[in-house]
């Protein structure tokens, strides 16, 4: 008996030992990073941002509730969580969140869901089981993704820009007023991830996993294939290293081409394109309609109507906005009008920003990328859903981040302007009012 109570015990104080010696090195390798500028930036970061979104949130839900738009919670996300779970999830789980909790639990069981790619649903779905809760599941993926992809875009933006331009890119990029969606149960913290992965890695020539994030961000977001065009840029005109040298955008285009060399490694971007193709299939399959995903974009009431069409259509609201204001009729639709525009046409000043200070890579990904999310108008609200777009494309922030370096008082004042959207924003999505 004695013998066998010893073996019984030594497997249990193994698994302590274990166990122990884990948060033996977890929490040093804690405290080695945190002596680290990317570590405190990228933290420091996080949690004003956090604090903000849910501070602002929570304050704005107990004290008007919801609003009219609350039906739109297709899965009962307010109403099944008890009277604190209710308050603590206004801030980030309204509007489509609703849609991905729904693709997470029942999967896709009608065309018109296709308007939702499905890794992040997926994700909720694996993730449930062992959280107990696809509320929490969706939070943790935001939330985990943003701090992978924060120390990604750090990394990247002091590679090419400097570690000053990647503090102040975390900052501008973290207190952007429709910064909020990164917490909130929507891909874009996931997408940010994969999307800055994917350039990182084939900045440093790690094809192979550089076409294994592309592929998956193809399969987050309609524009992630998209990603395409900067990869093969990378490959064709490096640079291939950690080391800070780019090609110059004022290189000319023959000493660029001259460096230009295919080999069989450049298949793995072709991990980028079948990322969308799986989904395509899926697409087929299920609803007999490969492009049920573009078809579905009808039912929200967007259309492709050409190239920056959404821009154009969107300086007659603005400007109709803009009258209302003056006349001493304001109104939080016509700001909105107003600060989607002005959000569109800052983007197109940062991209030319981009394309003189950044290697052609970024400068043909943000043109690709704005262009796109330009494009497609939603009818009565052309620029509807724009500002929560540009908030992916991240060349914007490292170049804006490089620009206001040293421009202190500047960059100071944006990013006061840039709270105060934050918080006024965070309060109207915890409400179930209609943001960007």
């Amino acid at each position: 008996m004695p013998e066998e109570r010893g073996r019984a015990v030594a497997p249990a104080t193994a698994e302590r030992v274990l166990a122990s010696e884990r948060k033996r090195w977890a929490s040093r390798w804690l405290s080695l990073q945190a002596g680290r500028p990317w570590f405190r930036s990228v933290t420091a970061a996080f949690l004003l941002s956090l604090l903000i979104v849910f501070a602002a949130g929570i304050a704005a839900f107990l004290a008007l509730g919801n609003g009219p738009e609350a039906p739109h919670d297709l899965v009962g996300i307010t109403g099944h969580l008890g009277s604190v779970g209710k308050v603590l999830a206004a801030p980030v789980f309204h509007w489509d969140g609703a849609w991905y909790l729904r693709l997470a639990e029942h999967g896709y069981q009608h065309s018109v869901d296709t308007a939702y790619y499905p890794l992040y649903p997926l994700l909720i779905s694996l993730l449930t089981p062992i959280v107990g809760s696809a509320v929490i599941a969706a939070f943790v993926i935001s939330a985990g993704c943003l701090l992978v992809a924060l120390a990604l875009l750090y990394r990247l933006t002091a590679l090419e820009l400097g570690e000053g331009a990647a503090r102040l890119t975390l900052y501008l990029l973290l207190l952007f007023p429709t910064a909020l969606f990164f917490f909130a149960a929507y891909p874009e913290s996931l997408f940010l991830c994969l999307e800055v992965g994917a350039v990182l890695a084939a900045r440093q020539g790690r094809w192979a996993l550089s076409g294994v994030l592309g592929g998956l961000a193809a399969a987050t977001r309609n524009s992630g294939v998209l990603l395409l065009i900067p990869l093969l840029l990378l490959y064709l005109y490096g640079p291939h290293s950690p080391g800070p040298r780019s090609p110059s955008p004022r290189e000319t285009g023959r000493a660029v081409m001259q460096r230009a060399r295919l080999r069989a490694d450049v298949l793995w971007l072709a991990l980028v394109p079948l990322g969308l193709l799986a989904f395509v299939l899926m697409n087929l399959f299920t609803f007999g309609d490969a492009l049920a995903s573009w078809h579905a974009e009808a039912y929200w009431k967007r259309s492709f109507a050409g190239p920056l069409s959404a821009l154009w259509q969107g300086v007659g609201p603005a400007l109709t906005a803009a009258g209302h204001l003056l006349s001493g009729h304001p109104s939080a639709g016509a700001m909105q009008k107003l600060a989607l525009l002005g959000v569109a046409l800052a983007a197109i000043i940062a991209l030319v920003g981009v394309c003189r200070r950044l290697p052609p890579a970024y400068g043909a990904y943000s043109a690709a990328a704005l262009v796109w999310s330009l494009s497609a108008p939603e009818q009565g609200h052309p620029l509807a859903s724009s500002s929560r777009y540009v908030l992916t494309i991240f060349p914007l922030f490292m170049w804006l981040g490089s620009y206001l370096q040293r421009r202190r008082r500047i960059a100071a004042a944006l990013l006061v302007v840039f709270t105060i959207g934050l918080v006024y924003c965070s309060a109207r999505f915890a409400t179930w009012h209609w943001v960007a």
